[in-house]
């Protein structure tokens, strides 16, 4: 299974620095100098975008910044002809990297730092090292007073005595490198694995860890007792044979040839030498219904809180949220490099592959009675895929786990993407209905949906009707909407689930304790749509008028000749920050009329940084 595009999907990200010219710095003249170098965590991918900031002599930006790119998949980049008038510089990179457990690119970017001195080195690698020392060499240099080079020395032989490694070192953070092949390459191969294991190769968490680290370290170079533990713990659970495996595979693919790593020699933590022949294998990672369920459990999370994010924008997009004047969806269009579009894009991808790859480890166990579990994580790729359409248009759509040319072939147009998705649930809602038939009621929300919204309308109405006459749900009194499931498809009580809570400044779109990604008050409003729009307006009267008496209006005469106008009160006001009403004033082409906004504006722009990672990767127009 590769993995190596996904991350390209996600997007991926290296670097290489390198400072020739230094004449003039130590005076504060401005001159000119070249800087190259690698980006290494396992190698960060092409396309990455490296920032360099200039530092005064006290480590405070001077306000100069300078952008250059990863050149190669080995994390090289360079850039010439930079004017600087200091000798200390500030590196940072954000982007995919090879993951040395899993042997596949990272399904997050993460971001690494380093600080540097150009007068005295014209190559900075910028590596974990690099970034685990940063708040430290701050400290030393402001508080013990000193000199940049003894504080970088000093800072990475605290992370050494920190991570159990055996040798000190007297070397600068970006002078160690993966492809040395000597005890430091072997260190610092190490300590990032043992990261990694900690954070259970889970992107964000590896951020978390990092900062923890960082902090702990920078006041007297000491990690507390707990840290010390965990990081052992990390150290001495891992295949110090299949990361050296995998990194050696990665550099050969890349036309470097690399020796054997020996990382266990150079720790005293106790690293494994597990042949990676011997990895387990997904009938011992899902042996059971509980290790199953966990990772059903998990996908649902990832998938709740990207929900919160997009509700969250889509309110701010469309001003259905009134509480916050000024934001950043303020200002039509909205920029390209948009912080939360640009997270909530790479989520999108982290869910649709993890669900891709659970669903692949799934057809790979041998154990038939637990095959049942096959289709929940393809609901978990649907409801994203709807997401992406509703918000970005034509999708990159892969049907498994993507390679390489899944996601160089670029966007596919989305009513190609949606009949292949239709097919696909058909599928996996006849096979979970039997053990699983309220996931497989979620199966055929999702197909709503995505009917809906392609004018499919006979369609959506078929699943519509499943829904409604299967006699699971009914609609809830006004006062329980939001308070219970009493109507809800899919959802989650936060006072159950508080690590899913959000912080209420900055979800004021909040309506109570239970939140619901799909209830059957939006079933009903579908229905009566479809119905109008297959001229069935008896019917789409009837059905809207249960929403309307629920919520204590007047039921509509069945001679009413406006269906839609009152159909379109009554979903907004019942519909929104919900993440659906957006699509409703689209697909009912009032979107542009009740928003102000123009035709192209209907849909978000691709996050710039995804553009500058994915060369076939299309710009939605207008933007």
């Amino acid at each position: 299974m590769t993995s190596r595009l996904i991350c390209l999907v996600l997007l991926c990200t290296v670097f290489f620095y390198s400072c020739s010219k230094k004449e003039n710095l130590e005076n504060g003249k401005d001159s000119k100098v070249a800087l190259k170098g690698a980006v290494e965590k396992g190698p960060f991918v092409r396309g990455s975008v490296v920032t360099i900031y200039e530092l005064s002599e006290d480590l405070t930006p001077t306000g100069k910044s300078f952008k250059s790119e990863i050149v190669d998949d080995k994390g090289s980049f360079s850039l010439e002809g930079v004017v600087l008038s200091s000798n200390f510089v500030q590196l940072s990179v954000n982007g995919f990297y090879f993951n040395e457990i899993s042997g596949k690119l990272s399904t997050s970017p993460i971001t690494l730092n380093a600080l540097a001195d150009i007068s005295s080195n014209n190559t900075v690698n910028v590596n974990i090292l690099s970034h685990l020392e940063e708040k430290r060499v701050k400290s030393l240099i402001k508080k013990e007073k000193l000199k940049f080079a003894d504080a970088k020395v000093k800072a990475v032989k605290e992370i050494y005595s920190a991570f159990y490694a055996k040798a000190s070192s007297n070397n600068l953070s970006e002078e160690i490198s993966l492809t040395k092949n000597n005890e430091h390459s072997n260190i610092l191969l190490g300590i990032s694995a043992g990261l990694l294991q900690m954070a259970s190769s889970d992107d964000a968490k590896l951020t978390e860890i990092l900062s923890t680290i960082s902090t702990d370290l920078e006041t007297d170079g000491e990690v507390n007792q707990t840290l010390a533990s965990t990081i052992k713990s990390g150290l001495e659970s891992f295949s110090a044979k299949q990361v050296s495996d995998n990194m050696k595979k990665r550099y050969a693919d890349l036309d470097l040839t690399i020796g054997d790593f020996d990382i266990k020699k150079n720790f005293t933590a106790d690293i494994q030498e597990i042949d990676p022949n011997h990895a387990l294998t997904p009938d011992q990672i899902y042996s059971n219904e509980g290790a199953i369920n966990e990772k059903i459990n998990s996908l649902k999370l990832s998938s709740l809180k990207l929900n919160e994010n997009l509700i969250l924008a889509e309110g701010l997009y469309i001003n259905t949220i009134g509480s916050k004047s000024f934001n950043e969806f303020s200002y039509k269009p909205i920029s390209s490099n948009n912080s939360k579009l640009h997270n909530s894009y790479t989520e999108l991808f982290k869910i649709i592959t993890d669900s891709y790859y659970f669903e692949e480890a799934l057809g790979m166990i041998k154990n038939e009675s637990l095959k049942k579990f096959q289709g929940h994580g393809y609901l978990y790729v649907a409801l994203s895929y709807w997401q992406f359409m509703n918000y970005w248009g034509d999708p990159i759509y892969f049907e498994k786990v993507p390679t390489e040319m899944d996601v160089s072939k670029g966007r596919t147009n989305k009513s190609e993407a949606s009949n292949k998705i239709l097919s696909k649930l058909a599928a996996v809602i006849k096979h979970l209905e039997t053990s699983f038939p309220n996931d497989a009621e979620l199966g055929r929300m999702i197909a709503a949906r995505i009917a809906m919204d392609n004018k499919n309308y006979t369609l959506a109405n078929t699943y519509l009707n499943q829904i409604i006459d299967s006699k699971k749900f009914a609609l809830a009194s006004k006062s329980n909407i939001h308070s219970s499931n009493s109507e809800s498809i899919f959802g989650v009580d936060y006072n159950l689930s508080p690590e899913l809570k959000p912080n209420d400044s900055d979800n004021p779109y909040l309506k109570g304790n239970y939140r619901s990604i799909a209830r059957y008050s939006e079933v009903i409003l579908l229905a009566a749509e479809a119905n109008l729009k297959l001229n069935n307006k008896t019917k789409a009267i009837q059905l809207l008028n249960e929403v309307r008496k629920r919520n204590g209006k007047a039921e509509l005469s069945t001679s009413e000749s406006n269906i839609l106008k009152n159909l379109h009160t009554e979903f907004k006001e019942e519909m929104k920050n919900e993440g659906v009403y957006f699509a409703f004033l689209k697909r009912n082409d009032l979107a542009e009329s009740e928003l102000g906004i123009k035709a192209y504006q209907k849909l978000f722009p691709i996050p710039q940084y995804q553009l500058s990672i994915m060369p076939n990767m299309a710009q939605n127009p207008g933007y």
